[in-house]
C-alpha cells in the first residue's frame, strides 16, 4: 500500500491522485526497493505534471515473516511506531520531497525491525493540522500522546480513538483537510 496526499481540492485533483496511484502501482509490481519506485514515479510526473500540482507520499513495503518494513519517503507525515508498553517514536527519516515539482531528487529510504504487537500508524496531515476554534492545531505532540495512551489496543482501536480525539479538539470549527489514517499491527504469527 502506499499513503499519498495529493495538492488542491476537486476534480484536478482527483484526476492527478488517479494518475499518480497508477503510476505508483505499475512501477511497484517491478521494483521491490521503494525508493527507487518513488524515484520512477517522481520522475514520470514531473514530465507530465500539470501547473502547480504535487503528490507527496509514504511507500512502505512489508515482510510479514521477518517484521521488516522497509520505506521511502517523498514529503509525506512520517508514521509513528505505538511498542505495546507504550512508547511510541516517530520512523526516522529525511522528509524527502513531495512527487512532481523538480526534476532530480533522490528519495530518502530505510527500514525498521518491528517486534510482535508493534503497531505502525500512517497518516495524512489533515489530523496533526486539525485546528480548534481557538485556531490550535491538534499537533504532533498530541497525536504521540493519544497513541501512547492506546498501546497494545487492535488496528481499528488505534483508527477511532485517534478520529475521536482529532474531533474532540476540532470541535464545531470548520476542517479543511481530510483526515486520514491506517494502522498496521505486527502480529507474532504473520506470514
Amino acid at each position: 500500500f502506499v499513503r499519498a496526499d495529493v495538492s488542491g481540492k476537486g476534480v484536478p485533483a482527483a484526476l492527478f491522485m488517479m494518475v499518480s496511484r497508477t503510476l505508483m502501482k505499475g512501477t511497484a509490481i517491478g521494483e521491490s526497493d521503494p525508493a527507487k519506485a518513488v524515484a520512477v514515479v517522481y520522475r514520470v510526473l514531473v514530465e507530465s505534471k500539470e501547473e502547480s500540482m504535487f503528490v507527496n507520499l509514504f511507500y512502505p513495503s512489508f515482510e510479514p515473516a521477518a517484521g521488516r518494513l522497509e520505506f521511502a519517503n517523498g514529503g509525506h507525515n512520517l508514521p509513528y511506531v505505538v511498542k505495546e508498553n507504550g512508547d511510541v517514536e516517530q520512523i526516522d527519516c529525511d522528509s524527502g520531497i513531495v512527487l512532481a515539482v523538480l526534476p532530480g531528487f533522490e528519495f530518502p529510504g530505510g527500514a525498521i525491525q518491528l517486534e510482535p504487537g508493534d503497531v505502525v500508524f500512517f497518516y495524512t496531515d489533515g489530523i496533526t493540522e486539525a485546528m480548534n476554534e481557538e485556531g490550535e492545531e491538534f499537533g504532533d505532540d498530541t497525536l504521540a500522546a493519544v497513541l501512547g495512551e492506546i498501546a497494545g489496543s487492535d488496528a481499528a482501536t488505534f483508527s477511532e480513538k485517534v478520529v475521536e480525539a482529532v474531533r474532540a479538539h476540532a470541535g464545531d470549527a470548520p476542517q479543511s483537510d481530510d483526515i486520514t489514517c491506517l494502522c498496521l499491527r505486527y502480529a507474532e504469527n504473520a506470514s
